[in-house]
C-alpha cells in the first residue's frame, strides 16, 4: 500500500481518529509498532519476519553495548550485521554478475550468475538507522532503547519505504515527550503536507512519468533510430523535475502522516534546484541522507586519516574521502554501474569546486551557477535513470542530433507547465510566496476537486498505481 493511494489515505484518517482516542504511552506505542508492521506485510509477509528478527537482534546488542567489556567490537558485530543484510540482499546478484564478466575472458564461466533475490522495500532506510542506532549508544548519545522503542522507530510507517533517515536519538526522545492531544496548528501543518505531496506526486510526478520515459526507451534502442532532438531535450528536463516531484511528494506525505500521530520527521528537500553549486545542492537534496553519511562515514573516515597522517595532505585527504562518499551514495541507491557513476560524478564536481575554491558572488554570477549546476545535475540524472552505460551514450546522442527541430512546439508546454507548478509549491512551502486567504483557499479547494476526480478516475478505469522512484532503493 503505497501512500499517494486514497486506501492508504482513507485508513489513514480513520487511524489518526481511533489513535488520539486511546490512552497516552504504552497503548499508543504498541498499536503503532503492529500497524507499522500490519503495513510492511501488505508488500510482503516475509519482509515483515525479516526486520523483526533485525529488531530483536539489534535490541540485544545495544543492550549488551554499556556494559560489554568489549563495546567496540559488540557495535562492529552490530554494524556488520546491518550491512551484511544489505549487501545479501541488494548486491549479491550484482556482485556475482560482475565477477562472471570479468572471469568470463579466462574461461571460468561455472559462477552462479543471475541471482536474484527478492529485495525488501525499504531495506537500504531501515539498515542505514539500525547502524545509527547501534554506532549512538557505542559513542555514549543514546541510551539503549526498549524494545518496542526500538521495533517502531525502525519500523514506523511514514517513513518505512523511503525515509527520511530520522536520527534514532531525535525519533526516541519525541516517543517519550508525545502530547496528550494533536494540536490544531499540527494538524492543519499535517494536512497542507498530505495535499502538497498528492499534488507533486499525483498531479506531476505521475503525469511526466511517461513523457520522460519515452526519452529513455528511445535511447535504449539498439543501432540509430531517428528520433526528434526534442524528444531527449524533453525527457532530461522532464525526468529532474519527475524525481524531484517524487521524492519530494513522498516526503511530504511521510511527514504529512506521521505528524498526524504526532511525529516531526525531518525535512529532506530546501529547493535544491536553486543550488549555486554541486555541494550545495547536496545540501539542499536528499538532506536526511547526506547528513547520515556525513556522521557516520565521511567525518570518522576524514579525522582518522587526519590524525594518522598529523594533517600533512588535509586537502587530499578531503578530496578523496569526499570522493569516496560520493560513489558509496551511488553505489546506495541501487546495484548497477550506472549508480556508482552517478554519485562518482557528483563527487567529481564537489572535488573539482573544492580544489578550486570557487564561489559565485551575488548578481549574474549566482544565477549562471544555478543554471550550470541544474545542468549538471540533470546530466547525472541521465546516468542515474539509464541501465547501461550504451543508453547514455544514445541519449546524449540524441541531445545533440538537431534532428527535426520544427516540432519544438509540441514539446515546451509540458516544460514551462510542471516546472512552473514545481516552482510554485517550492515558493509557497518555503514562505518565499505569499498567497491572499482567498486564493489559498480557492486553491486547496480546487487541489480536493481535481484530486479527487483522479481518483475516480483511476478506480474506475482499474489503472495502475505508479510506485515512489526512491521506493526501490
Amino acid at each position: 500500500m503505497f501512500l499517494h493511494t486514497p486506501l492508504y489515505l482513507f485508513c489513514l484518517l480513520i487511524f489518526a481518529f481511533i489513535y488520539w482516542r486511546l490512552p497516552a504511552g504504552l497503548i499508543r506505542q504498541v498499536i503503532l509498532v503492529i500497524i507499522s508492521y500490519l503495513f510492511y506485510a501488505l508488500f510482503d509477509a516475509r519482509f515483515a519476519l525479516l526486520l523483526a528478527g533485525m529488531s530483536i537482534t539489534i535490541y540485544f546488542i545495544g543492550q549488551a553495548i554499556p556494559s560489554s567489556p568489549h563495546p567496540f567490537l559488540l557495535a562492529v558485530i552490530g554494524v556488520a550485521l546491518n550491512l551484511s543484510v544489505l549487501f545479501f540482499f541488494k548486491y549479491t546478484g550484482f556482485f556475482l554478475d560482475s565477477l562472471h564478466t570479468i572471469l568470463a575472458p579466462s574461461g571460468i564461466s561455472n559462477l552462479p550468475i543471475g541471482m536474484s533475490l527478492l529485495l525488501p522495500i525499504g531495506i537500504s532506510f531501515y539498515t542505514f538507522q539500525g547502524i545509527g542506532y547501534v554506532v549512538g549508544i557505542y559513542r555514549k548519545k543514546l541510551v539503549p532503547a526498549g524494545l518496542f522503542d526500538l521495533m517502531l522507530y525502525l519500523a514506523f510507517f511514514p517513513k518505512l519505504i523511503a525515509g527520511p533517515l530520522v536520527n534514532p536519538k531525535q525519533f526516541l526522545d519525541e516517543l517519550h515527550h508525545l502530547p496528550d492531544r494533536l494540536s490544531g496548528t499540527d494538524q492543519s501543518a499535517a494536512l497542507r503536507l498530505l495535499l502538497s505531496g498528492l499534488v507533486k506526486k499525483v498531479l506531476i510526478a505521475d503525469s511526466l512519468a511517461s513523457l520522460a520515459e519515452v526519452a529513455f526507451r528511445a535511447a535504449g534502442q539498439p543501432g540509430n533510430p531517428s528520433f526528434p532532438t526534442l524528444l531527449f531535450i524533453q525527457g532530461f528536463y522532464l525526468y529532474a523535475i519527475e524525481i524531484y516531484a517524487d521524492f519530494s511528494g513522498y516526503t511530504d506525505l511521510a511527514r504529512g502522516s506521521a505528524l498526524l500521530m504526532g511525529f516531526h520527521l525531518p525535512e529532506n528537500f530546501r529547493q535544491p534546484y536553486l543550488s549555486t553549486t554541486v555541494a550545495d545542492f547536496w545540501n539542499r537534496w536528499h538532506m536526511s541522507l547526506t547528513a547520515w553519511f556525513r556522521e557516520y562515514f565521511f567525518f570518522p573516515l576524514s579525522r582518522a586519516l587526519l590524525i594518522r597522517t598529523r594533517q600533512r595532505w588535509s586537502r587530499q585527504i578531503q578530496v578523496s574521502v569526499n570522493m569516496l562518499t560520493m560513489i558509496l551514495i551511488g553505489f546506495w541507491h541501487g546495484a548497477n554501474w550506472t549508480f556508482v557513476a552517478w554519485g562518482a560524478w557528483h563527487g567529481l564536481l564537489i572535488s573539482f569546486q573544492r580544489l578550486t575554491g570557487w564561489k559565485p558572488q551575488k548578481g549574474w554570477q549566482t544565477i549562471l551557477s544555478t543554471l550550470i549546476t541544474f545542468h549538471l545535475v540533470g546530466i547525472g540524472w541521465v546516468l542515474f535513470h539509464s541501465s547501461d552505460f550504451a543508453g547514455v551514450v544514445r541519449f546524449f546522442a540524441g541531445m545533440t542530433s538537431l534532428k527535426n527541430l520544427y516540432w519544438i512546439p509540441d514539446f515546451w508546454p509540458p516544460l514551462l507547465l510542471a516546472g512552473g507548478m514545481m516552482t510554485g509549491l517550492d515558493l509557497i512551502e518555503r514562505g518565499s510566496l505569499s498567497l491572499p486567504k482567498p486564493i489559498q483557499q480557492v486553491g486547496i479547494i480546487t487541489a480536493v476537486v481535481v484530486l479527487t476526480g483522479l481518483t475516480v478516475l483511476a478506480l474506475v478505469r482499474g489503472s495502475d498505481v505508479h510506485p515512489f522512484i526512491y521506493g526501490n532503493f
